[in-house]
């Protein structure tokens, strides 16, 4: 990879041993002397049309210009062929290196930094697509167009799918080549966890799209759980709103409940009340908001739910609701083992006064 700190030591050593300033180097190179200030930090790297000249004015090669004045063991017959070439913007002649073989793809990798984009795509559409690995379009991915992009990763993802390289590839191609991919994959599979991987990178629409082939059984429950964090609000709230009254698994509503609205939440908890379902309840009762509990309490004071059902949520209910709850029942009406079970969360004047209640009805 191109060092722009080693190339700028360099350059400051070449003009240094030329006795030139930063002034006259930036004069006969035809740019600012903040420029050749900002290469000799390795703040920047020269425009790769001034490398060439560069190299010429302090009579090096390219190549020793690029690699910050350190000549390689092996050194490459073609990193400077292909400086030149760019630099005239000859991108056929750089695509026919590496297609031939003569000069290797990770010496474009190199240079990438340094390469316009609309060069490196123009290079790109004239490579051969065996020159093409996932590997290599991670590397080059933040520097190709979108276009160009899209069609490399289209024709790599056809025949092979490394995911780890695709989720680092995902960021730089378009919405459209990402769905092709994903509806590739559902097309294989009925429980591609390979997706969750690329659900940062998907529209929210487009997983929202996904709920119907989960309820028509083209995809896993399993699945969407795991992508309910990028699911919208409406669409799982829909899913399992609607799902209990088509008898939803109570598995899948427990799986989907850390992802669901607060209201939503109080919804499911009101409808499965209305059909005796406490264990759901009981099970989803971590999320259920304060509210709930409070109109489950005035449901229990009238009559409208089995006390026994809510003396069960005591370890999730405010001190204040069960205060309010043993204040409008008669302590009677309280059997021993419910006292019990709601001893541990009730406030001391509130237990005081319900034994001294129990006492006097003997």
């Amino acid at each position: 990879m191109v060092d722009s700190r080693k190339i700028g030591a360099y350059i400051s050593k070449l003009r240094k041993e030329k006795d030139l300033t930063q002034v006259e180097l930036a004069d006969k190179l035809n740019v600012s002397h903040q420029a050749v200030s900002k290469w000799e930090r390795g703040e920047s790297l020269p425009d790769i049309t001034t490398i060439p000249i560069i190299a010429n004015e302090f009579e090096v090669t390219i190549d020793l210009l690029m690699n910050g004045g350190i000549k390689q063991t092996e050194p490459s017959k073609h990193l400077g062929k292909m400086v030149e070439h760019l630099s005239a913007d000859k991108t056929e002649e750089v695509a026919d290196l590496i297609n031939s073989g003569a000069a290797d793809v990770k010496e474009l990798i190199d240079i990438a930094p340094i390469i316009k984009t609309s060069q490196l795509s123009r290079v790109s559409e004239k490579m051969d697509s065996n020159a093409w690995d996932l590997d290599t379009i991670v590397h080059l991915a933040p520097f190709l167009s979108t276009e160009a992009l899209d069609e490399i990763v289209m024709q790599a993802t056809a025949e092979t799918k490394d995911w780890k390289s695709i989720q680092r590839i995902a960021p730089f191609v378009s919405s459209s080549a990402l769905y092709s991919i994903a509806n590739q994959v559902i097309s294989e599979s009925i429980e591609p966890m390979e997706l969750v991987q690329l659900a940062p990178f998907l529209d929210e629409e487009y997983i929202d799209s996904l709920i119907p082939k989960v309820q028509n059984g083209q995809l896993t429950w399993k699945f969407i759980t795991s992508m309910a964090p990028f699911i919208s609000d409406k669409a799982l709230n829909n899913l399992v709103l609607q799902g209990i009254d088509d008898k939803l698994k109570e598995e899948h509503i427990i799986g989907l409940a850390p992802f669901l609205e607060e209201e939503a939440i109080g919804q499911l908890v009101s409808i499965a009340a209305s059909k005796g379902e406490w264990s759901l309840i009981k099970k989803i009762a971590p999320f259920i908001g304060e509210d709930t509990f409070n109109d489950l309490v005035n449901k229990a004071v009238d009559g409208e739910i089995e006390l026994e059902q809510l003396i069960e949520l005591a370890p999730f209910l405010e001190e204040e609701a069960i205060d309010q709850l043993l204040s409008n029942i008669e302590a009677d009406k309280i059997s021993p083992q419910s006292l019990t079970k709601l001893a541990p969360f009730m406030g001391g004047s509130s237990l005081g006064t319900i034994i001294k209640q129990l006492l006097k009805t003997k």
